[in-house]
């Protein structure tokens, strides 16, 4: 899988806060520590498959939309 996305010059905290529906945000700690916050493209986001698969469900693009599903179809 390869995202895109714009990073956020914001805190993760500030931007969690209102975080609008069906918004993916990335928080990533490089070797060093430092932490960017970015703000995943959809349009990046696989087609007819999970986006993130977890222990009881995953994520699927649904008519533009991050669903949650469970059990997970893929």
């Amino acid at each position: 899988m390869n995202l895109t996305g714009v990073e956020v010059n914001v805190s993760a905290d500030d931007l969690l806060k209102k975080l609008p529906p069906s918004t993916v945000i990335a928080v990533i700690s490089d070797d060093k520590g430092q932490i960017r916050t970015v703000k995943v493209d959809h349009d990046s986001i696989p087609k007819n498959e999970s986006f993130i698969k977890v222990a009881g469900g995953c994520f699927v693009p649904v008519n533009g939309r991050l669903v949650w599903v469970n059990p997970c179809p893929y």
